[in-house]
């Protein structure tokens, strides 16, 4: 996750997985090549190469890749997390007041742990721990998000 802008009246944090778009596409791009080069000797191993790359290379994006932006806005007084994908778009508001600090949820898979920020709100319709992003994923990003959030949030309180 990035801080795109850090002022007095708004933070914008945005995940934007260009790097694992590109991954997966090249994975699954292997995978097609791998098909087309075999299906002139084996046609049914190599049009099940073919179905697997577009699948993973099309499928694995439209579920795993989005653009997520969250904005602190004070003057609107909103908290609002938007989501751009494939399959749509969404986006959450609430009051700033409601917004109680950030955190990282962590996910353990035998050796390697994984991480992503989320958001407490603490009253309204919507109280409880909302990810900001559906994926976790390693690295120190959600840290950042969640360090970003919680300064921007006590340099308000504290000048209130």
């Amino acid at each position: 996750m990035k801080i795109v802008r850090e002022s007095a009246d708004q933070l914008i944090i945005e995940n934007n997985p260009i790097w694992l778009a590109a991954f997966v596409t090249l994975f699954g791009l292997v995978f097609l090549g791998i098909g087309l080069s075999v299906f002139g000797t084996e046609p049914g191993t190599g049009l099940a190469f073919i179905a697997g790359g577009l699948g993973i290379a099309i499928g694995f994006n439209m579920i795993f890749v989005r653009r997520t932006q969250l904005i602190l806005d004070k003057p609107r007084d909103l908290v609002e997390l938007r989501r751009r994908g494939w399959l749509g778009y969404s986006s959450l508001t609430w009051e700033l007041r409601y917004l109680d600090r950030a955190i990282v949820e962590t996910s353990r898979s035998g050796d390697t742990d994984t991480h992503r920020a989320a958001l407490v709100i603490s009253g309204g319709m919507d109280a409880g721990t909302h990810p900001i992003t559906w994926v976790y994923s390693s690295g120190r990003g959600a840290s950042r998000a969640m360090n970003a959030v919680n300064g921007w949030l006590d340099s308000h309180r504290s000048n209130a």
